[in-house]
């Protein structure tokens, strides 16, 4: 029993009460996060910034509404991106195909400037590190797009009304 105790109060409680503050950071960083979109939505910025990277990102198929959250997720990580994906699904501004093509690319390349600061940590060359993640994402996500756009069309083809 007192191995038990020890146990308790010696890894146990640190340990949720490490897990409790952690998590609690992560909401208020989500959060600021969500009120600072909101901010820029209401002083146009967001539509401003998501006309300026939608040159690059219709490529990837998406609209540029979900220019916004893929930017979120590539530079913050994949948590923050997910809250700014859902939030804006949740508000009608990405559609089912924006949020599959915004997590594919996400799934390969996120949180560039921390990964790429921990690889270069461990003596990586960042520059490769960045050029690889962006290039296997976007051909990626690319071809998913290519997929997506076949299957409309045979199923346009086999239902025309």
């Amino acid at each position: 029993m007192a191995k038990v105790l020890t146990f308790i109060k010696d890894f146990l409680l640190p340990t949720l009460l490490s897990l409790g503050m952690m998590l609690l950071k992560i909401i208020v960083i989500i959060t600021l996060i969500l009120v600072t979109i909101e901010v820029l939505k209401a002083l146009k910025v967001l539509q401003w910034i998501n006309k300026k990277i939608y040159v690059i990102t219709k490529y990837l198929g998406i609209s540029p509404s979900a220019s916004f959250p893929l930017l979120v997720g590539l530079i913050i990580g994949i948590t923050y991106g997910a809250g700014v994906i859902l939030m804006s699904y949740k508000q009608q501004e990405m559609n089912k195909k924006d949020v599959l093509l915004v997590s594919v690319f996400l799934c390969l390349c996120h949180a560039i400037v921390e990964d790429t600061l921990l690889f270069a940590a461990f003596g990586s060359i960042t520059w490769v590190v960045i050029v690889v993640k962006l290039v296997v994402a976007f051909t990626t996500t690319m071809l998913v797009n290519l997929i997506l756009k076949l299957i409309e069309h045979r199923q346009l083809a086999k239902n025309p009304d």
